[in-house]
């Protein structure tokens, strides 16, 4: 990379969100350039499993105090829209990203959890989702693959997956095409303000901006500090995934536990994606994510319970990953009293959401109305 460089929109960030701005941003002929410390899709956005979520999560149920609650059931339109933005995606860019939207299961094991996603259904039905619940026999029948013990499940059609591991890529070399140049371990060290723009100084020299968009994930409070502003923290939970060994398909949704840690469903490849919030560790000498025996076990009996055919699969990979956590909510647009500094800023199901996240945040740099009512979910500014 060569030094002092200038730009009309700096990109601060190689995920889903800093990959899809630069995407929509270099389609409306700007002048784009994105810089990432690591290289692209490294972090949350390409060590993620690529779950679509769109219904409330069974962590989220525990949620108790009412600025969570109403945040967690205003988002929920916006992941439907989300997986809108990615089918739109996956008949634009370059290759098969692997996207099927053939709908997600909540499974209860008893008659109780089933009351529990009975209640749920009705908030997620206000929210505008087409969700419903089954008994025990109409789950037999949707996912002969399931524990016939199971009492029942939620339906929620707009549930899916796509490979991260080459939809980002996809993104990137999409942004590339439209002009936008993308910089690889180029970390940024700080932020001045130059006239009526920016300098951002980074390991490789100045850049000159005149809009600084911050999709840093969960090291976004660090960027906004540059240039005074405090966002709460972004916390890091390490959790794992395993994946079994390539098996014929036969199982269509994306599948979640309405009480227990399990989630899973089955890759283009024909392996079986298997986790729920297990955690893993960051090992001290090289600071990367590593598994936890007890989790992987544990994971894989409860599962076995809920898939039997799976007591005869192999794991044959297991990985880990740090997830971005906040109780900030979505931070998007231009931040108040810093003109041209926009975050773009989104923890929980942050892929799902990430191609929305950016076309809002363009619009919005773009002086255009928003295609979908953010102002009405109270998630633009810091």
């Amino acid at each position: 990379m060569k030094p002092a460089i200038a730009t009309d929109v700096l990109i601060v960030g190689g995920g889903v969100i800093g990959c899809s701005l630069a995407y929509w941003l270099a389609g409306e002929g700007l002048d784009v350039a994105l810089i990432d410390r690591h290289d692209l899709n490294t972090q949350a956005s390409g060590c993620n499993a690529g779950s679509l979520h769109v219904q409330i999560m069974s962590f989220q149920l525990k949620l108790t105090d009412e600025r969570s609650r109403r945040r967690v059931d205003t988002t929920l339109r916006m992941y439907a829209a989300g997986v809108g933005v990615w089918q739109e995606l996956s008949n634009t860019l370059d290759t098969d990203i692997e996207l099927h939207v053939d709908g997600g299961l909540m499974i209860a094991d008893t008659e109780a959890q089933l009351c529990v996603l009975e209640d749920k259904v009705k908030r997620e039905r206000a929210s505008g989702l087409d969700n419903r619940i089954i008994d025990r026999a109409g789950l037999r029948a949707l996912a002969p693959y399931l524990s016939e013990h199971l009492a029942g499940a939620e339906v929620c059609p707009l549930e899916g997956r796509v490979n991260p591991a080459i939809a980002t890529p996809s993104l990137a070399r999409g942004a590339e095409a439209r002009g936008a140049r993308m910089f690889r371990h180029v970390e940024l060290r700080a932020i001045e303000r130059d006239g009526r723009g920016f300098k951002a100084e980074t390991n490789h020299g100045p850049i000159r901006c005149g809009r600084i968009i911050n999709a840093a994930g969960r090291l976004g409070p660090e960027i906004a500090a540059m240039v005074g502003i405090r966002l709460p923290p972004y916390e890091g939970e390490v959790l794992h995934m395993n994946v079994t060994e390539p098996v014929e398909h036969f199982v269509d949704h994306l599948v979640q536990h309405a009480e227990r840690r399990l989630t899973f469903k089955q890759a283009t490849t024909g392996g079986l994606l298997i986790g729920g919030g297990w955690p893993a560790v960051v090992d001290q000498r090289t600071g990367l994510p590593i598994s936890l025996r007890t989790s992987i076990q544990s994971n894989l009996w409860i599962a076995q319970q809920t898939v039997p055919r799976l007591a005869h699969m192999r794991i044959v990979r297991t990985w880990a990953a740090i997830n971005a956590l906040s109780d900030a909510g979505p931070l998007l647009g231009e931040v108040p009293g810093v003109p041209g500094f926009h975050n773009a800023l989104f923890a929980d199901a942050g892929y799902t959401a990430g191609p929305i996240v950016a076309r809002l945040v363009t619009e919005g740099l773009m002086g255009r109305k928003p295609t979908f009512d953010i102002h009405g979910l109270g998630l633009y500014g810091a």
